[in-house]
């Protein structure tokens, strides 16, 4: 530990790296995965210890708890502190059910993101047309939603356009 106290990005990577690591089935799976103690995993876990998770370590944690909600935990809270977002790509061969599931998804989306907006400015929010920083945080909340719904549906789409590169 140290003398100053962890920034809010710091403790909101650790807070990440606890859920990878219990997403993946806890400190002694993620000993056997890494070699590294169950004891490290902790302090890799703390808001209060310095010690941090390497790239690699965490690559590696994230993927075992796969298809947990958040999933990525690590890799998805990296990103949003660097102002980025995550997109995981949908495993599927871009079969017409799927893609039908992706415009769905995308017109939920766009809705949700109008919405949040539109209340916004609509004059009957906190502080009535002006825009306050819970209302934007919200509507950005939406807005990554859509994008990652885009992206989906743009990923399945370009591997449709290019049959002889499709898996068999």
């Amino acid at each position: 530990m140290g003398d100053r106290p962890l920034s809010a990005d710091e403790r909101r990577l650790a807070d990440a790296t606890k859920r990878a690591v219990q997403a993946a089935g806890g400190g002694k799976v993620c000993e056997a995965e890494t070699g590294l103690s169950d004891t490290r995993f902790s302090c890799y876990c703390s808001k209060f210890d310095r010690a941090s998770i390497s790239v690699r370590d965490a690559v590696r944690i994230d993927s075992i708890g796969a298809h947990e909600n958040g999933h990525p935990h690590i890799l998805n809270t990296m990103a949003g502190i660097l102002g980025a977002v995550v997109i995981m790509l949908p495993q599927h061969d871009g079969a017409e059910p799927c893609l039908r599931t992706g415009v769905m998804a995308l017109s939920i989306e766009l809705g949700d993101v109008s919405r949040a907006v539109s209340d916004a400015l609509a004059g009957t929010g906190e502080e009535g047309a002006t825009v306050t920083p819970r209302e934007a945080e919200a509507a950005l909340e939406h807005v990554a939603d859509l994008e990652r719904a885009t992206a989906k549906l743009r990923f399945q789409l370009a591997r449709m356009s290019k049959p002889s590169e499709a898996p068999p």
